[in-house]
Protein backbone atom coordinates (compact mmCIF):
# COMPACT_ATOMS: atom_id res chain seq x y z
CA UNK A 1 0.00 0.00 0.00
CA UNK A 2 1.23 3.58 -1.05
CA UNK A 3 2.35 5.98 1.72
CA UNK A 4 -0.63 8.99 1.32
CA UNK A 5 0.62 12.13 -0.49
CA UNK A 6 1.40 15.07 1.43
CA UNK A 7 -0.84 17.84 0.82
CA UNK A 8 0.20 20.78 -2.16
CA UNK A 9 0.25 23.88 -0.78
CA UNK A 10 -0.54 27.19 -2.64
CA UNK A 11 -1.95 25.59 -5.52
CA UNK A 12 -5.67 25.40 -4.53
CA UNK A 13 -6.08 27.38 -8.51
CA UNK A 14 -3.78 24.94 -10.79
CA UNK A 15 -5.67 21.84 -8.43
CA UNK A 16 -9.44 23.20 -8.90
CA UNK A 17 -8.28 23.33 -12.96
CA UNK A 18 -7.07 19.89 -12.66
CA UNK A 19 -9.93 18.63 -11.02
CA UNK A 20 -12.27 20.51 -13.76
CA UNK A 21 -10.36 19.15 -16.61
CA UNK A 22 -10.93 15.34 -14.28
CA UNK A 23 -14.60 15.99 -13.99
CA UNK A 24 -15.08 17.02 -17.76
CA UNK A 25 -13.06 13.54 -18.99
CA UNK A 26 -15.41 11.78 -16.42
CA UNK A 27 -18.37 12.81 -18.42
CA UNK A 28 -16.73 11.93 -22.09
CA UNK A 29 -15.11 15.45 -22.85
CA UNK A 30 -11.57 15.45 -23.69
CA UNK A 31 -8.85 17.87 -22.40
CA UNK A 32 -5.67 19.09 -22.52
CA UNK A 33 -2.99 20.01 -19.95
CA UNK A 34 -0.25 22.40 -20.34
CA UNK A 35 2.11 22.85 -17.47
CA UNK A 36 5.40 24.63 -17.72
CA UNK A 37 7.75 26.70 -15.55
CA UNK A 38 11.18 27.31 -14.05
CA UNK A 39 12.70 24.06 -12.26
CA UNK A 40 11.85 23.02 -8.57
CA UNK A 41 8.21 25.30 -8.30
CA UNK A 42 6.41 21.85 -8.37
CA UNK A 43 5.10 20.82 -11.86
CA UNK A 44 6.11 17.77 -11.20
CA UNK A 45 4.43 17.24 -8.32
CA UNK A 46 1.22 18.61 -9.51
CA UNK A 47 1.31 16.41 -12.08
CA UNK A 48 1.46 13.36 -9.71
CA UNK A 49 -1.43 14.52 -8.02
CA UNK A 50 -3.76 15.02 -11.46
CA UNK A 51 -3.05 11.60 -12.24
CA UNK A 52 -3.66 10.06 -8.72
CA UNK A 53 -6.84 11.56 -9.38
CA UNK A 54 -7.27 10.30 -12.63
CA UNK A 55 -7.83 6.83 -11.18
CA UNK A 56 -9.90 5.10 -13.95
CA UNK A 57 -8.87 7.34 -16.99
CA UNK A 58 -6.11 7.21 -19.25
CA UNK A 59 -3.66 9.59 -18.63
CA UNK A 60 -0.93 10.30 -21.60
CA UNK A 61 2.16 12.00 -19.88
CA UNK A 62 4.83 13.80 -22.47
CA UNK A 63 7.81 16.20 -21.17
CA UNK A 64 9.64 18.67 -23.14
CA UNK A 65 13.11 19.56 -23.29
CA UNK A 66 14.23 22.87 -23.71
CA UNK A 67 17.28 21.39 -26.49
CA UNK A 68 13.92 20.28 -28.61
CA UNK A 69 12.06 23.53 -28.50
CA UNK A 70 12.58 24.08 -32.11
CA UNK A 71 11.15 20.83 -33.17
CA UNK A 72 6.91 20.73 -33.48
CA UNK A 73 5.57 18.54 -30.98
CA UNK A 74 9.22 16.91 -30.35
CA UNK A 75 7.53 15.42 -27.04
CA UNK A 76 4.56 14.28 -28.64
CA UNK A 77 6.65 11.96 -30.93
CA UNK A 78 8.02 10.35 -27.69
CA UNK A 79 4.48 9.09 -27.43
Amino acid sequence: MDAPSPPILGRSDELERLGALLGGARNGHGGALLVRGEPGIGKSTLLDAAVESARGIRVVRADGYEAEASIPFAALQRL
